[in-house]
């Protein structure tokens, strides 16, 4: 990542991220349960998970791909 011109900061946002997705994870597993072939359905179909999708999106728009 720093590659692409991140700084601690950026890191901290990125860890926001990461946490946001593993709370969103666990709410989900807790409404489908463990089975795989539940879970994977209920990701495609919620709502939050792609609020942070797109979040993610917009963050990471700012830096350059090294290379391109």
């Amino acid at each position: 990542m720093t590659t692409r011109g991140l700084k601690e900061a950026d890191m901290e946002v990125i860890a926001s991220f990461l946490v946001k997705g593993i709370a969103i994870a666990k709410r989900i597993q807790g409404q489908v349960g463990k089975q795989l072939k539940d879970f994977l359905p209920a990701l495609d179909t919620d709502e939050e998970l792609k609020a942070v999708a797109e979040e993610v999106r917009a963050y990471s728009s700012q830096f350059s791909i090294p290379g391109i």
